[in-house]
């Protein structure tokens, strides 16, 4: 190995890994950056292959380290990085356009959901949610998703009731258009499965609608109109009858606004119902004069000509057809008292009887021209009233209609006379066609209070929170007072005291609850009370600068949780609760005051090091002034932060002197780190080596002692190494120490193959060629092949021969530490009594466990060869139990 050119190649080919690590994040060789692809695949160290991919930011190889890379962490870092790439949440995201191209090619549903939710463009996020199909994140991307139109294509793609009931939970108080539109798609499912509750309500929606045209005005469109139609007709026939009666009224009443002729024909049977109304009031007028009895006849006759103008009108409805029919029924009752009366004879007054007369006045001019002019100013009013009552029944307008008629009504009343001619007509007309509107107003907003009725009386048994059922009867109480402005607050009649009662029914079953909170919110109101008190007392105990902090976070905590008080209490506690807020910040600002005063004098004392001539004496100034910045405190943080940055450029100055000193240190260091890494590795290789050179070791060694190192890893792995080089060594001698003995082993085998003859000399002769020469009884073995090859007869043993086998036998199997089979049990026994009383005597002279094995082996070989196989098999097994335990 050439060990200058290992010691000097390449960090990023060290042998150790940290070294690789500190290489591959920071290094900038070109040849680096070219094999960065290689080792984020192939490096055995998964913390460098991490630091390769991570520095690549490759998406493709990002993507296949995910699945293919060994170690589980950069298998999740690698698919972590690739999401990361693929979102353009990462500082090498590759463009737009090429990020959608990649997406578009994966079908990992894990990824595409990762886009959905991550990605940095809409486009992207666009295009991952068209593929997602998961429905619990639809419902999450419906409502978090920054886009508002990708959110209303989520609910789009969402049928499922359950799914868009969640939906429109979540966005009620967020995203009005989503939940509007789940709602839109909850209610369209419903009528779809002709779900009653859902039809019912769908048909009052349109009902309400076509009224409040009604109300304030037809201003919609022919496209409007058709598809309120369109709504109308998909229910029609399974809406209830009543918002069936109520749409035809409503739609009827549009109608006749919308058509000129039925709208002058209104006018007209208005312009007849005053002058029956002004021919009423003449007829009473007569029947109410003195000679009333006289022109009974004249009257009667006025009267029947009036009841049969008043025929040809009897479609005139509201309060105005219920007075003129009293007020018939009342002439009717008088022309009856008349017809049954006397006539008077009347008599002539005497001069006596006459009043005086009394004597003209003559009129102030400043009096009479004062009544001319407030004569003037109340036919005024009453024309302006009469014009926004004609303005506000042209428009279709009911609410300002219902206004301006009161308003009317109080200028006729202010005016103590007749209007001119041309007034009386614009009021006939007016009145009429104010009845007509006011009727059928009055009717479909009564159908609106009684539907109102009956859902205040279903809040009781609803099972709603208590707040939800206060909101339900504030809104239904604003909705019934609308009407009432409205209709002028005429209608309802015995619907009203069922509204309110229906409203105290609702509302008794929440008032446990109101009471409770409002308990809660006293405890919290007294809590905020507390936490004020003694901010204000001079004499209280100063608190330290976290303690004020602490005070004013949870001063700070209640401001904002005042909603959890009275909202009566809300205002003073508030005022309260600022005023301690800047009383704080006074005090912390005081505070970090003195700290930021006390930081500037270090760091003017830090700036003056830098002219100290003594290093070293500058260098212990600038630890004693981090000290005492440490003891200084912490101020304001983002004044702070200014400040330890000056603080810390003037102790870098003073330290940045020791910098070259430190940095060749360093270099030394890392140069000896190196070559000892080098000189760890080279022995780790002569460990390996099938023989070592001891000249190479001892080497290595000595460069190892002159390099006088104090790394702990190194120091291990060095010494890991020593050990390795030791344990080969070991090996190899044990292996040289058993060669004989193994061939010893392998050539009696082929030796009593060939004295059984199982193998042919040829045979025999070329395998024992093979066989490296064993110097274990290698004589009596020579001896024993030439007899078996020659084609002797092997004799059997004798009785006394096979005892000498087995007490050889026996002995082996003693010297292995192995047991002896029962027939030899005895002999086993002899053998070890007739050892102990030789080593008794001081005659035990048979040496080693090595030469005690060749002496065995040689008197076994020199033996005549055994008849039973057994015992061959007993004697290899003996052999290789005394090989195995030499060590």
């Amino acid at each position: 190995m050439n060990f200058v050119r290992k010691l000097f190649k390449p960090r990023w080919q060290s042998a150790d890994a940290a070294v690789r690590l500190a290489a591959v994040s920071a290094d900038a060789a070109p040849e680096l950056a070219a094999a960065l692809p290689q080792i984020a695949r192939g490096d055995a160290d998964a913390g460098v292959r991490l630091a390769a991919l991570r520095r690549l930011a490759d998406p493709g190889l990002a993507q296949a380290l995910a699945q293919d890379d060994p170690d589980a962490g950069n298998r999740e870092a690698a698919r972590a990085l690739w999401f990361d790439l693929l979102a353009g949440r990462h500082a090498q995201s590759p463009p737009l356009t090429e990020r959608l191209r990649l997406a578009a090619a994966q079908d990992a549903p894990r990824l595409i959901e990762h886009l959905a939710e991550h990605a940095a463009e809409t486009e992207l996020r666009a295009a991952a949610l068209i593929r997602v199909t998961r429905p619990a994140l639809l419902v999450e991307r419906a409502t978090a998703e920054p886009d508002a139109k990708l959110r209303l294509s989520v609910v789009e793609r969402i049928d499922d009731e359950a799914l868009l009931e969640r939906i429109a939970e979540r966005s009620r108080k967020r995203d009005k258009q989503v939940y509007r539109r789940a709602k839109d798609k909850i209610e369209a499912g419903r009528l779809a499965r002709g779900d009653d509750a859902a039809i019912a309500e769908e048909a009052r929606r349109i009902c309400e609608q076509l009224e409040r045209r009604l109300r304030e005005g037809d201003h919609s469109a022919a496209d409007d109109d058709a598809a309120l139609q369109a709504r109308w007709n998909a229910i029609a026939d399974r809406a209830p009858a009543s918002f069936r009666t109520r749409f035809q009224a409503a739609g009827d009443l549009l109608a006749l606004r919308r058509d000129p002729e039925q709208m002058a024909a209104l006018r007209r049977r208005g312009a007849e119902i005053e002058a029956i109304g002004e021919e009423i009031a003449a007829i009473e007028h007569a029947l109410a004069g003195r000679d009333a009895v006289e022109q009974r006849d004249a009257i009667g006759q006025r009267f029947d000509a009036l009841a049969e103008r008043w025929s040809a009108v009897d479609d005139a409805g509201g309060s105005l057809r219920e007075a003129h029919e009293q007020r018939l029924s009342a002439i009717v009752a008088r022309l009856g008292e008349l017809a049954n009366a006397p006539a008077p004879v009347p008599a002539a007054p005497t001069p006596a009887a006459m009043p005086a007369a009394a004597p003209k006045r003559r009129d102030d001019p400043a009096e009479t021209e004062r009544r001319r002019a407030e004569r003037e100013r109340r036919h005024a009013a009453l024309g302006a009233a009469l014009g926004a009552l004609e303005a506000a029944l042209d428009g279709g307008q009911s609410g300002p209609a219902h206004q301006a008629h009161a308003r009317l009504a109080a200028a006729r009343q202010a005016l103590h006379e007749a209007p001119d001619e041309a007034i009386a007509r614009r009021l006939a007309d007016a009145e009429g066609r104010y009845a007509q509107i006011a009727r059928w107003q009055r009717w479909s907003d009564d159908q609106r209070r009684e539907a109102l009725c009956g859902e205040i009386e279903a809040l009781a048994a609803s099972g709603l929170h208590p707040d939800a059922v206060a909101t339900r009867v504030r809104e239904a109480q604003a909705e019934w007072a609308r009407l009432d402005a409205h209709d002028g607050g005429r209608g309802g009649g015995g619907l009203i005291r069922r509204f309110h009662a229906a409203c105290r029914e609702a509302i008794k079953p929440t008032r446990a609850y109101f009471e409770k909170r409002d308990a809660l919110r006293q405890t919290q109101a007294q809590a905020i009370a507390a936490l004020l008190e003694g901010l204000d007392d001079p004499n209280a105990a100063a608190l330290d600068v976290r303690a004020l902090a602490a005070r004013r976070r949870e001063i700070a905590d209640a401001l904002r949780a005042l909603d959890r008080v009275d909202p009566r209490e809300r205002k003073t506690l508030a005022e309260r609760l600022r005023t301690a807020l800047a009383t704080l910040d006074a005090r912390i600002a005081e505070h970090d005051g003195a700290i930021e005063a006390a930081k500037q004098r270090l760091i003017g004392a830090a700036e003056a090091l830098a002219a100290d001539a003594d290093l070293r004496s500058a260098i212990a100034s600038a630890k004693d002034l981090q000290r005492r910045w440490q003891a200084a405190g912490n101020g304001r943080r983002a004044r702070d932060q200014q400040q330890w940055t000056a603080f810390r450029a003037a102790i870098d100055a003073v330290f940045a002197r020791a910098d070259g000193e430190r940095a060749a240190r360093d270099a030394q260091a890392q140069a000896a780190r190196e070559s000892a890494a080098a000189l760890c590795a080279e022995l780790e290789s002569l460990a390996a080596a099938e023989r070592a050179e001891r000249a190479a070791q001892t080497r290595i060694e000595q460069a190892w002692q002159a390099l006088g190192l104090r790394d702990d890893d190194l120091q291990r792995r060095f010494r890991t190494a020593q050990d390795a080089l030791r344990e080969a060594a070991e090996r190899r001698l044990r292996a040289e120490r058993r060669a004989g003995f193994d061939a010893w082993l392998t050539t009696y085998a082929l030796c009593r193959a060939a004295e059984r003859g199982e193998r042919d000399a040829d045979g025999v002769r070329s395998d024992l060629a093979a066989i490296d020469a064993t110097p274990v009884a290698a004589a009596a073995l020579s001896a024993r092949f030439e007899r078996a090859l020659a084609g002797a007869a092997i004799a059997a043993p004798s009785a006394a021969d096979t005892e000498a086998l087995r007490d050889c036998l026996v002995e082996l199997e003693a010297l292995a530490g192995i047991d002896s089979p029962d027939e030899d049990r005895q002999r086993r026994l002899d053998l070890q009594v007739g050892r102990l009383s030789a080593r008794l005597r001081g005659g035990d002279a048979e040496g080693g466990p090595e030469a005690r094995l060749v002496a065995l082996l040689e008197r076994w070989t020199a033996q005549a060869p055994v008849a039973d196989p057994a015992l061959d098999d007993r004697l290899e097994r003996a052999v290789r139990h005394v090989l195995a335990g030499w060590r």
